[in-house]
Order: C-alpha cells, then structure tokens, then sequence
C-alpha cells in the first residue's frame, strides 16, 4: 500500500516538473516544447489522474475494501491505470489529443469503470462506516458523470471547433465533476472514515442530509462555469443558490462534527494541518460565492491568472494538502517538516502571486518583467518542496 501511494506522490513531483517547465516557457521559450497546448493537456491530465485520482482512490480502496486492495488483481489494476497516465505525459506533449492519447485516456477511463463497480460491489467496510461509503459512492457518481467529457471531446472537436463555446463548455463540465464533484467528497469521505474508524457515529440524518445539499449544490454549481457565455441573469440565481447549497451541507456536517472530531491524539503539526484545509475550504467556497455575480465571472474568463489561481488553490492547498495528512494518520505516507514546509510555503506563495498578477492585469497596470520571473522562481520552490516530499517518502517503508 505504501509503495502505490509513493509512485502517485513521484507523478505529483513529475507534474510540478511539468509545470515549472511552462512556467519557463512562458516567461524564455524552451526550445524543445514546440506546443504550449499540449504541454499543458500533459500536465493537467496527470494532475488529475496520476496523483489526485490516483491517491483518492487508493485511500479510499484501503478504507472501504482493504481485501481486495493486497490482492494481485488490484496491484496490477494500479499499476496498469498509472502506466496509461506515463503514457499520456509522453504521448500528449507529442501530439495532443491525437490518437494515441485518446486511446490511453479512454484505456483509463475504462479503468475508473472498473473502480466504481469495486467501490459499489466489494466494498467490506460499507456497513462499518456508512458515512464514510456514502460520501465516497457519491463522489465516484460525479466521477462517472465527468467521464462523459472525454468521451464527447472527439465529436465536439470535429463537428463544432475548438474554438467554440461548446468545447470550452465540455472541458469545464470535466474540470467541475472531477474536482468539486469526485475529488471534494472523496476528500470528506476520508475525513469522516478517520472519525468513524475511531468507533465514533455519525447520525444518519445529519451525514444524510449534509450529503443532500452537497450533491444539489455539487450538480447545479456546474451552472457557474457557463457564466462567462454571459446568459440570462437568473443562470447566476441558480449558481449562487448552488453554493448556499453546498456551503449549507458543510455546516451541517461541520456543526455535529466541530466538538467530536478526534483530534486529541494528533500532533500539533496535525492539527494546524487540519485547520488550515478547513480554511482553504471556506476560501474555496467564498471564490465561488463571488463567482456566481456577473462582474467577478466576466473577470475570470478574461483574466485568465484569476482561473488559473483557483485551480492552483483548489489542487494544491486543498486536495494536496489534505491527501498528506490523511495518508499520514493512515499510516500509510509520512512526509517530514522541511520537505512540507518548502512545498508549503512555496505553493502558497505561488498563487498569491499569479493573482497578484491577475489583479494588475485587472486593473490596467502594466505588468513588470520581474513580474513574471519571480512566478516562475516561485514555481520552481513549490516544485522543489514536492520533489523532496517525494524523496523524503522513500524513508517510509
């Protein structure tokens, strides 16, 4: 088990390489990255897949079917679906979406199928820890739903262009399954199986009813991503209400959790850990909040350091973050002071200052060259910070 978390935690490091690389690019072309575009289809593929997929999926097989994870059948599972994203980091910068990386996409969307019926039909541990299989069986539902995206791309590409809405509009309809659909309630469903493995209950009607306005909140939020297309003004009504949904189903979880999560026995590094994914989540939904109002949602599709900035917030400060704890109070990762605190203070640094650039380009100030290098020096310590947490892993065997 430690050893497939290790080889998704290498790809992370592999992924911040990719990404100091277009950062470079951006700032002094790189001779050997002849397609900016496709570099980046690389990088946000393997994000997606190889690490945070990856990682939610393994910790979760160890939390809700911990047979079926040592046997031979899933090892190889594993092993084949983080081939198919090795494949996708070669295959993508060559050609982009040409054949051979749709074929090991659809390869490993094929997988994530195989995944999902092993959570809904194997799942041991589902009755032991309801909340935790109810949360994680839904996230999966949004990961299904997602897949859809890539399936659709092909025709949508040929038919209709690139440059249409519509393809734009698939892409997000990807990006918003995937991270505040399958990863978001995959990060909760871990959380709450480190509160129900303590032999702590949750009453049904609360994790119920927490799971109900997320779901809502989770499935009309994707209203929010088609507001740069400027439609009609009651399409921001709905995208507000999806985030007062989605911030009610976490006070609802929050407000019976707040005095009984087990936090006693955790470190003081631990806890402050805890708290700051708890903030980075309060921020992630004030970013939706905003959003949702027609002048911030013109702002974000033309500032394109604003998106990028919440991707970054969203991937890194939440679901990174918290995969290390988690994987830590599993056992199943530990990751040293130095290594996180480099990684850590590099990735924070990091997004302030892509939206410290936004915000100039917002509003109308010339943006210095020095500018654009401190980013990308800054990217190159987040990269470092990974790089040593990855090295760091070695030591736990």
């Amino acid at each position: 088990m430690k050893r497939y978390f290790r080889i998704a935690v290498w790809f992370w490091a592999t992924i911040a390489l990719y990404g100091f690389l277009l950062r470079w690019h951006s700032y002094r072309p790189l001779p050997f990255i002849k397609n900016y575009a496709y570099w980046l289809h690389a990088h946000s593929h393997a994000a997606f897949l190889g690490w945070l997929h990856a990682a939610f999926s393994l910790l979760l097989a160890a939390a809700l079917f911990p047979r079926t994870v040592e046997s031979r059948f899933f090892k190889r599972y594993y092993l084949v679906m983080q081939a198919l994203v090795a494949a996708m980091l070669v295959s993508f910068p060559l050609q982009g979406y040409k054949a051979w990386s749709i074929t090991f996409l659809s390869l490993f969307l094929v997988g994530t199928y195989i995944y999902a019926w092993i959570l809904f039909k194997r799942a041991e541990n589902a009755r032991r820890y309801p909340a935790t299989a109810a949360f994680a069986k839904t996230g999966v539902v949004f990961m299904l739903l997602s897949s859809l995206s890539p399936w659709m791309l092909g025709p949508v590409m040929v038919f209709l262009g690139k440059d249409s809405i519509w393809y734009h509009l698939d892409v997000y309809w990807y990006l918003h399954f995937q991270y505040n659909g399958w990863f978001f309630l995959a990060m909760i469903a871990l959380f709450l199986y480190l509160y129900e493995r303590r032999g702590l209950v949750i009453p049904d009607r609360v994790w119920k009813q927490s799971l109900l306005w997320l779901f809502t909140g989770i499935f009309w939020g994707y209203i929010t991503n088609t507001l740069w297309t400027e439609p009609p003004l009651y399409f921001n009504f709905i995208a507000l209400l999806s985030v007062f949904a989605e911030a009610y189903g976490l006070w609802i979880l929050w407000r019976h959790l707040r005095h009984r999560y087990p936090l006693a026995d955790w470190s003081p590094g631990e806890r402050l850990v805890f708290r700051w994914v708890l903030g980075a989540v309060a921020v992630k939904v004030g970013l939706q909040f905003m959003a949702s109002c027609p002048y911030f949602a013109r702002i974000a599709y033309t500032v394109r350091d604003m998106v990028i900035g919440y991707l970054h917030w969203v991937m890194l400060a939440v679901f990174s973050t918290a995969l290390l704890l988690i994987a830590r109070r599993m056992k199943v990762f530990r990751v040293s002071k130095v290594p996180f605190g480099v990684y850590f203070s590099g990735m924070l640094l990091m997004i302030l200052w892509i939206w410290l650039r936004g915000t100039l380009v917002w509003m109308k100030i010339p943006v210095s060259d020095w500018v654009h290098a401190a980013l990308v020096w800054l990217t190159l310590w987040t990269f470092t910070g990974v790089l040593m947490i990855a090295w760091d892993g070695r030591k736990d065997r």
